[in-house]
Order: structure tokens, then C-alpha cells, then sequence
């Protein structure tokens, strides 16, 4: 779904971009020469001749480069019935909406889940939405779909000295009473979390827990040990057990003796 028959570059293809930005029409802008919104006026470069027979374009943010990819809107709605999901504050956009997938370089992709790269992926992102008056944004990793004007609002939040908006990067799912799972905290940590909670948390004290934990890990990196930490304020010892892998962290929440 990701290649065309025109596409014979390199397998960084195969592999979906991580942010797609859906427009009306979106597949019809011509993206060597798009006309960009205010914001971005004198900020991007575009690098035109990079893919000169090829439906794509390399656009450069403050010396960082990206890839944008068109998606027709039957590729767009493909993804979108794949598992593409669990939509955030919006519904589905409408069928004959197309897409531009945003994808870091591989020059800079190897430090995506640094946080300067990855503001001017979201930033970028956040100027075609504008530029295209776009009407939802999805964030791969973790399936997650938001209305434009929520991922709008949210970026700017996070660009001006904001928590990184957990909601569209780090889904979290119960997989059994108590037990919960995230999806997409991998692209940032190369690690996925899951949560056993005591019985008697109620979902608010889970949601702001989930969050905390989850920022600790972006923030400071996977736990790759055995370890746990107190919480004196809430009473509350968190235990870690890592996978023999890395790739999963098991989170067990106790309560401390009062």
C-alpha cells in the first residue's frame, strides 16, 4: 500500500511515515510548490530535485530533512480501515480525503525521538495542515487519530514549552482488569509499558498515573533494570521488571503501608 509501481527508491518506503496530515485534497497539491501558510513563509526549503521522478519531495526545517509523501484517498482509506483507530475528540475523516505522510530522513531518523527532531516533525506537520486546511492528523506508531484543529491547538501547546501531547503519540488499552498495555511509547523509548494497577484505583487515578509514568520514560529513556521508586506523596512504591528483550517494561503499582 505504501509503494507505487513508480517508487523504487529505498526501503525506508516500506515503512508507513510516522505523521500523516489528511486533506480533501491533499494527493492533488503539488508539493514542490506549495503554496505554504504564513507561519512557514521563508522557514522551509524544498529540496525539489532530490526525487525527480518520483511522487514525493524533501523539505528542509532548520537543516533537518523530511520526506512528504501524497496518499490518494483510497491509500489514505485503507489505512484508516486497517486498525487505524480509537479516534481522539474527532470522527473518521470522509472517504475521499487524501493524505501527506511526513517521515524523517534517514539521516535524522535514527534520532527521531529526540526531542528537537521531533518538534519540527510535528511543527511541520502543523504548517501543511495550515497551508491545505486540513481536516485530521493520524500518528502511526500508535494508530491514533485526531482532528486537525485538536493536533493544531496541541503542537502549538507543546511548542511553546508544553508536555509533549501524550494522547496522540501513547494509546493505552486495558488487557485484563487491572492490567493495562500501551501502543506506540516504542517510536520514543523502544519500549512499551504494561501496567498492573491495585483494584480499587478509580479510571481517573489510572489516567494520571499512566501519564506520569509514561512522560518519566520519554523524558529519561526505557528502564533497561530491575528497579522501583516510592511515591511518598500518594503512598506508592512502583516496581520495574524489563523484558529479556527491552522492548517491554512491566509496571506493578503497590500500595504502601499507611
Amino acid at each position: 500500500m505504501w509503494k507505487r509501481p513508480r517508487r523504487n527508491e529505498t526501503s525506508f518506503m516500506d515503512i508507513p511515515p510516522p505523521l500523516l496530515i489528511i486533506a480533501p485534497h491533499a494527493y492533488d497539491a503539488d508539493l514542490a510548490d506549495l503554496r505554504w501558510c504564513e507561519a512557514a513563509s521563508g522557514k522551509v526549503r524544498v529540496n525539489a530535485a532530490k526525487f525527480r521522478n518520483l511522487e514525493m519531495v524533501e523539505v528542509i526545517v532548520d537543516s533537518m530533512p523530511f520526506l512528504l509523501t501524497p496518499l490518494t484517498a483510497d491509500e489514505t482509506g485503507k489505512t484508516l480501515n486497517a486498525g487505524t483507530g480509537d479516534p481522539l475528540k474527532c470522527d473518521l475523516p470522509l472517504s475521499g480525503e487524501s493524505a501527506i505522510g511526513v517521515t524523517p530522513r534517514a539521516n535524522v531518523a535514527s534520532a527521531a525521538p529526540i526531542p528537537e527532531v521531533h518538534r519540527r516533525l510535528l511543527l511541520l506537520g502543523q504548517w501543511i495542515g495550515q497551508s491545505l486546511d486540513a481536516t485530521a492528523a493520524v500518528w502511526m506508531p500508535a494508530r491514533r487519530l485526531s482532528s486537525f484543529a485538536w493536533f493544531d491547538n496541541a503542537v502549538s501547546d507543546y511548542l511553546a514549552g508544553g508536555r509533549l501531547p501524550l494522547p496522540f503519540h501513547v494509546s493505552c488499552s486495558e488487557v485484563s482488569a487491572g492490567r493495562l498495555a500501551t501502543n506506540g511509547l516504542r517510536y520514543f523509548t523502544g519500549q512499551e509499558i504494561g501496567l498492573a494497577v491495585p483494584s480499587d484505583y478509580r479510571p481517573a487515578d489510572i489516567e494520571g498515573r499512566v501519564a506520569d509514568i509514561i512522560a518519566h520514560i520519554v523524558a529519561y529513556g526505557r528502564i533497561d533494570r530491575p528497579s522501583r521508586s516510592k511515591d511518598p506523596v500518594r503512598r506508592e512504591t512502583l516496581v520495574y521488571t524489563p523484558s529479556a528483550d527491552m522492548e517491554r517494561v512491566e509496571v506493578l503499582i503497590r500500595r504502601d503501608a499507611r
